[in-house]
């Protein structure tokens, strides 16, 4: 049985987090989740769901954990990739657990799951894709320097730690490792109002993006899961409504 390897912070699953385990487990995998929570409460209760220690990857020290989550994950992950590499060298699959799956995943290479970037407006990027860290597949063998990655001096942004910013720096050169935008991607994070309130996407681009609609990404062979944009989601206060697209996903998968 293939591993599903996640972290979470806090003492219990959202509802998101929840159902997007939960689409794991009934594609049959076993997942490892990793929590900081000395009182954590298993909402799931699986025999499939496997709780551990995140500190036996990477202790930031003793007592609760302080908002914001982002940057620790983002540590926490690099130093569970740079164990594999440096001792273990097995293949780790890793999700965040806002990637609802669709359908099993391929494990027979390495790869990086990836983002369109925006194509117009101010902030218009001159690489239409960059990698993301929201699935990880990687067996030890990868090019990536881990050690760049955890020793980076650089300040953090209050929405990109230091960390994923030299993590994509390093991808920019590793074309090979990134897969398509539509693998975990398929829903833009300018569509993610839309994902929660509306049951269909407009016809129309957002920063040069035409989105899918969501029987294209349920019939789609290459479409593998979908990205729910979870900090975006609480950031602009979302809140889903009855029938919604993220609904619709959700009665398609009987969660």
């Amino acid at each position: 049985m293939e591993t599903i390897t996640c972290l979470w912070v806090q003492s219990e699953l959202d509802e998101m987090s929840t159902n997007c385990i939960k689409s794991w487990i009934k594609l049959g995998y076993h997942v490892d989740l990793y929590t900081y929570s000395q009182g954590f409460t298993n909402n799931i209760s699986t025999t499939n769901l496997h709780i551990l220690n995140a500190r036996s990857v990477f202790n930031p020290g003793g007592g609760d954990i302080p908002e914001p989550y982002t940057h620790l994950a983002d540590e926490f992950r690099f130093n569970l990739f740079k164990k594999n590499k440096d001792e273990d060298q097995e293949t780790i699959i890793w999700m965040d657990t806002d990637i609802l799956l669709l359908k099993k995943i391929p494990t027979h290479y390495n790869y990086v799951s990836s983002q369109y970037t925006q194509q117009t407006g101010a902030f218009k990027c001159k690489q239409k894709v960059i990698a993301n860290i929201g699935v990880m597949c990687l067996n030890g063998e990868e090019n990536i320097d881990y050690n760049k990655i955890l020793d980076c001096k650089n300040k953090d942004k209050v929405y990109q730690s230091k960390y994923l910013k030299q993590y994509e720096k390093q991808l920019n050169q590793l074309p090979d490792l990134v897969v398509e935008p539509t693998y975990f991607c398929p829903i833009h994070w300018a569509w993610v109002k839309d994902l929660y309130v509306h049951k269909k996407f407009l016809k129309q681009k957002k920063y040069g993006i035409l989105q899918l609609q969501l029987e294209d990404i349920l019939q789609e062979p290459e479409i593998y899961g979908v990205h729910l944009w979870r900090a975006l989601k609480k950031g602009k206060g979302i809140q889903p409504v009855d029938c919604s697209i993220y609904h619709q996903l959700l009665n398609h998968l009987d969660l």
